[in-house]
């Protein structure tokens, strides 16, 4: 009796504190979530899908009628054989043999880049023998962000421009790279698409026009592939240096990319003219495992680089790891 006695006249005389600390932990249990759950907000993504073959059911592997044509109608899968085959075949040029000299217009200048070849030479370490990829490779020659790499570092890689003047201009160039006349799609599908015909600034319009259209001759029809299915038909699916210019579509492409899929070590992304902003493009980055370096700004070039986050499946919150 004494006990309870002394337990009543506890809470009586303590009560207001009792009703404090029940209420403050009361609070405590309904703002502040579980481990448990904050692992998995954290875990917990959004699944994107890219249009691939293992996520369509019942597609066959095995076309009859594999052309351009049905590739284009079906919106292939960006993985589909049938797709890769007819990039292999009709649109993929071989590099020009190792003993053909370059044919330049400025022999003497060894690296007419603004600037993205000493960003890639430095955070990769002078790194030789590796491999790119260049939208927007205009003449293979003026601007390029590749040529020092394969004259002076041994890289080699994908050269990827659907203007064709410039594109017959980078053929005769004997670049030791493969190269394509193609536009990479703004869709996880193969497309034709209108595409503006001035040199250096060419850019995709909108979808295919008529031959009425085109006979201005400010119009081309151009065909555009996944850059993913352009990889795969390579053979390809490292990447040391990715230069993305394509005058306002960068972040369109990049979002066909299935990231899961590929390993692009360092990427330059021409930000000038993209609609939805610089922010946008550096934010859609992040979210793909990469790190901002900054910007590079020159009379001719508005890029900014980005390199793979390699320690990101590493990292932790705080509060995370101190539990």
């Amino acid at each position: 009796m004494t006990t309870l006695r002394s337990i009543r006249l506890f809470v009586i005389r303590h009560r207001s504190l009792l009703i404090s600390t029940v209420s403050i932990g009361l609070i405590f249990m309904i703002v502040w979530p579980s481990t448990d759950s904050r692992h998995n907000s954290k875990q917990t993504k959004k699944k994107v899908l890219y249009n691939l073959m293992e996520e369509t059911k019942g597609v066959p592997k095995h076309v009859k009628d594999c052309t351009i044509e049905y590739a284009n109608a079906h919106k292939l899968q960006q993985d589909h054989p049938c797709l890769l085959d007819i990039i292999r075949r009709q649109y993929l040029n071989k590099p020009s043999p190792s003993d053909v000299p370059l044919l330049l217009d400025y022999p003497n200048v060894k690296d007419p880049s603004a600037g993205q070849v000493t960003a890639v030479l430095r955070l990769l370490r002078n790194l030789t023998n590796g491999f790119f990829i260049e939208s927007g490779a205009a003449d293979g020659e003026s601007f390029s962000n590749t040529l020092f790499l394969e004259r002076e570092m041994n890289w080699t890689g994908l050269l990827v421009e659907p203007e064709p003047k410039s594109f017959q201009n980078l053929a005769k160039r004997n670049r030791k790279s493969w190269t394509l006349q193609n536009c990479l799609s703004l869709e996880k599908y193969p497309t034709e698409v209108s595409f503006d015909k001035t040199e250096i600034t060419g850019k995709i319009i909108g979808s295919k026009v008529s031959q009425s259209e085109l006979d201005n001759g400010k119009l081309a029809n151009v065909q555009c592939f996944p850059l993913y299915s352009i990889l795969l038909a390579h053979g390809q699916n490292w990447v040391d240096f990715f230069s993305l210019d394509v005058e306002g579509h960068e972040l369109q492409v990049l979002k066909t990319i299935p990231w899961h899929k590929v390993n692009i070590t360092l990427i330059a992304v021409e930000w000038e003219h993209v609609e939805e902003g610089y922010y946008a493009i550096v934010d859609y980055m992040k979210e793909q495992g990469y790190v901002n370096f900054g910007r590079i700004a020159t009379p001719y070039a508005r890029d900014v680089v980005f390199i793979k986050d390699f320690l990101d499946d590493l990292r932790f919150d705080y509060v995370d790891y101190d539990e």
